[in-house]
């Protein structure tokens, strides 16, 4: 039997090292074999104790050594690895699926090998203490020991530290250069999935420095940035995983205290790690509410004033409320969010309002479409008239602020080409993606269409014909302004809602770009998507891209 080890991370027995990599389990820097298990011969006394063939390696140590550069090493680009399933059990390779629950690892302090050893006071997570990957918690029979000389080396304590396992005063300037350069993606590119409707840019210039004295947001950022760069670059993941067990670690046990809502570091923290999770959860038909505990009960309360300057609240609340919108589309399924107080706040905007609230308006009144198209209430004609009303009043309302400053194709047939629609702010697009997709929402969802007779079949292709223009409309407006992720990301939630009515292979073609160009640019999760589309279109990969 060959005996298996992550360093720094988990110690675990398997027959062959295919069997570890099949549930993503990997080290950080170092994955090594110790052959023989205890050295003896002809039978090491594992084997001999539980009844087992005694199957042995080469009689040398191999060790397999990531590249990178720094204390953080990590494995080639273009390794490949599969994410683990919710639960991991390991089994005798007797095929007749008992638990292999036979494992000790309760012995003394030993020597393996080539003089590899185990220390005697290995970190032990805590039960309640979700760890990454999630099923690590499960092989808690599987973790005793640890590489004595490995757990003193200066990358490990760095890599320890950078955990956040213990409370610490962060120092300030940053002395860690990764860090410095995780955080600095933060500012640049990740916030703006955060600030596209706030021209203050909160999560830009405040959470950092929030972050300076929170650890538990500073752990939420480094994770953030670490998981987009992973998926644009060639950046390790393992990072991001660290980050984000050492900010649970710290954010579950103070969001049992009744009053977290009031704490904005910590909604903050939790509006981050929900991104975090959208970027792990495709599309279509997955549920992302993993971490919206945090921010449900902020939502459906009172939205912070709107008559003030704008506040890292009111950040935090457009963001949670967007999440909950992306969720409940890609559920197909109303949000959960109560928006009775907002529908007096937006009666009365004029065109001196600020454009960051008519664009917030526009994401509200989505909700709004979302709330009557998937709820539970019936659909009466007179609400869907109502929100046709609002729907369009926005449109004849907004501040010519709101006009794009260029515009090209835009009446160009659907097929040739997408419209090139550039708008001057983030807000703008955004306003822009959201009013057309709840526009999208109030087409497909009208009770006043005909289910039988002659008027049928005419309105429907009709109602059929303004959904793909619409479609079409928003898919280049994404890629007009590609430099502002929820707008392509809005794009994409368009393709998931209507995307199966292009019936052409050139359209089909290059819809499929848009979602190729939103996860090459920014991340995000389109795979599964593209494939769900790609079936009911009934082509191949290869007929599309």
């Amino acid at each position: 039997m060959d005996l298996y080890i992550l360093v720094n991370h988990v110690v675990c027995y398997t027959t062959n090292v295919s069997g570890l990599r099949r549930y993503g389990l990997r080290a950080h820097s170092t994955f090594l074999t110790v052959p023989g298990g205890d050295g003896n011969i002809p039978q090491c006394a594992r084997c001999t104790r539980t009844g087992r063939n005694c199957v042995r390696g080469q009689r040398k140590t191999r060790f397999r050594q990531a590249r990178g550069r720094g204390p953080r090493t990590r494995f080639p680009g273009n390794q490949v690895w599969v994410k683990p399933p919710p639960r991991v059990d390991f089994v005798l390779e007797s095929g007749n699926g008992e638990l292999d629950d036979t494992v000790d690892l309760s012995v003394e302090r030993h020597h393996l090998g080539d003089g590899l050893v185990f220390g005697d006071n290995p970190p032990t997570p805590s039960p309640d203490t979700p760890t990454f990957p999630s099923t690590i918690h499960n092989l808690g029979a599987l973790i005793n020991r640890d590489i004595a000389e490995e757990s003193q080396s200066p990358e490990y304590l760095l890599i320890r530290e950078g955990q956040g396992a213990s409370p610490r005063q962060r120092s300030w300037p940053l002395r860690d250069p990764e860090e410095a350069f995780l955080l600095k993606h933060f500012v640049d590119r990740t916030s703006s999935f955060f600030d596209c409707t706030d021209h203050q840019r909160h999560f830009a210039v405040h959470i950092p420095y929030r972050a300076r004295y929170c650890d538990t947001l500073f752990n939420a950022i480094m994770a953030l940035s670490a998981r987009q760069l992973s998926c644009t670059t060639s950046y390790d993941a393992f990072v991001s995983a660290q980050y984000y067990q050492a900010c649970l670690e710290t954010l579950i046990p103070a969001l049992n205290d009744q009053e977290v809502t009031m704490d904005d570091d910590l909604l903050a923290a939790t509006v981050i790690l929900r991104l975090l999770e959208e970027f792990d959860v495709p599309l279509a038909g997955s549920d992302m509410r993993g971490h919206s505990f945090g921010t449900r009960a902020f939502i459906q309360g009172p939205p912070p004033s709107m008559t003030t300057t704008p506040s890292l609240r009111q950040a935090v609340y457009w963001s949670g409320l967007r999440q909950e919108i992306y969720n409940a589309l890609s559920l197909q399924q109303a949000p959960d969010v109560d928006l009775s107080s907002l529908h007096s706040l937006f009666t009365a905007l004029g065109p001196d309002d600020g454009d960051c609230l008519w664009a917030n308006q526009a994401i509200a009144h989505c909700a709004d479409v979302l709330l009557f198209s998937f709820g539970t209430q019936a659909r009466s004609t007179s609400v869907h008239a109502d929100l046709q009303e609002q729907n369009q009043h926005w449109s004849d309302s907004r501040p010519p602020s709101f006009d794009p400053y260029f515009l090209a194709n835009e009446e160009g047939e659907i097929g040739a080409t997408f419209p090139d629609i550039r708008f001057s702010s983030p807000w703008h697009a955004i306003g822009y993606q959201y009013h057309e997709l709840a526009r999208i929402l109030l087409f497909v969802n009208d009770p006043g269409l005909p289910t039988v007779g002659p008027l049928r079949r005419r309105l429907a292709k009709e109602a059929d014909s303004q959904i793909r223009k619409s479609v079409w409309t928003m898919c280049g407006v994404a890629l007009s302004n590609s430099a502002v992720p929820p707008a392509m990301v809005v794009g994409c939630m368009a393709l998931h809602l209507c995307g199966d009515r292009f019936t052409d292979l050139v359209e089909q073609e290059k819809l499929i770009q848009v979602l190729l160009r939103t996860e090459r640019l920014h991340g995000w999760p389109t795979h599964a998507l593209q494939g769900q589309l790609r079936e009911t279109w009934g082509v191949h990969e290869s007929e599309t891209v």
